[in-house]
């Protein structure tokens, strides 16, 4: 692996341990359709077809203009736009929170993988959608955002265990950086 990697924000020390979850979850049929929420060069889908037999045909998202980006925007609107039943895995490799991008996948009642990063970033803000899922109010969000900032990763997992019912949930962490998968079904 060479350390093009850091181009699209990712710690090329981290590299291996995010091919390996996606490796881990591959699901058991020959061809797999995978949406790549925030696909960057495509470094890690890249590594993953080199590593198995299995067909993986990518649509690739992001905001900024990489050669192999599918769909140039906002993956929070195309999100809402797709038919998100027609891909095996979705792919939410974020530099922060991808709460906001899951709640889409909770309001379309999808059923699949998905591989997540989750960052607490600058003053370790936490989305307010996963806080009112904790039981915080807007109003109560309002006055200190910051106050609710603890235990961020327990509080985004109980967010997926509350949207999407998953109890098993695969995760490497290194620093404040968490990378995890899970099967909705």
């Amino acid at each position: 692996m060479n350390n093009q990697a850091t181009k699209t924000n990712n710690d090329p020390r981290n590299i291996e341990a995010k091919i390996l979850l996606r490796l881990n979850l591959l699901p058991n049929k020959n061809e797999i359709k995978v949406l790549d929420a925030f696909s960057g060069e495509g470094i890690l889908w890249n590594e993953v077809k080199k590593r198995t037999s299995q067909k993986i045909s990518i649509l690739s998202i992001d905001k900024n203009d990489y050669k192999k980006v599918n769909l140039k925007g906002d993956n929070l609107k195309f999100l809402k736009g797709l038919n998100l039943s027609k891909y095996d895995i979705i792919d939410l490799d974020s530099w922060g929170s991808p709460s906001s991008q899951l709640q889409i996948l909770a309001n379309k009642n999808y059923k699949g993988v998905v591989h997540c990063t989750f960052i607490q970033t600058m003053q370790g803000r936490i989305s307010n959608n996963i806080l009112e899922t904790y039981g915080y109010n807007k109003s109560m969000i309002k006055k200190c955002p910051t106050l609710f900032c603890k235990n961020a990763l327990l509080k985004i997992m109980y967010f997926i265990y509350v949207k999407f019912g998953v109890t098993k949930i695969f995760l490497y962490q290194c620093n404040m950086k968490n990378y995890f998968s899970f099967q909705i079904d």
